[in-house]
Order: C-alpha cells, then structure tokens, then sequence
C-alpha cells in the first residue's frame, strides 16, 4: 500500500517558504488552503486531496515524489 510521506511535504514546503522569504501564512494564502491545513500537514495528519495537490503544484513536483510504501 502506498502513502503520502507528510514529512517530507512539510519538509519541502518549509525549504521553499524558506527560499521564497515568506511567512507560513503566506504560503496558505498562495496555495490556496486555510492554515489549519498546514497544521495538520506539519502534525503528520490526514490531508484532503485537493490541499496536497495544491501543495505539490506549488511546489512545481509531482506527486509521486511524496508518496511512500505503507506497511498497511
């Protein structure tokens, strides 16, 4: 079974923040989503599709490049 690596989302988001000079909130407001759901990103939690897509296409990767295998 394959998985979103939430992690490693977080992990690119926080670089590319990083990179870009921006505030976590400004990030949301570019992406689209509303900050609870950077929240749960970072706590390792459950994500809505169309919030992780609008993640990764900020990003400008694939979503491949976030999904693990799963041990269940």
């Amino acid at each position: 079974m394959r998985g979103l690596d939430a992690a490693a989302l977080y992990v690119a988001l926080d670089a590319e923040r990083r990179r870009r000079g921006l505030s976590w909130s400004a990030v949301g407001r570019e992406i689209g989503v509303a900050p609870n759901t950077m929240t749960r990103l970072k706590a390792g939690g459950r994500m809505e599709v169309d919030g992780m897509l609008a993640m990764v296409g900020w990003l400008g990767r694939s979503v491949e490049d976030f999904v693990v295998e799963t041990p269940f």
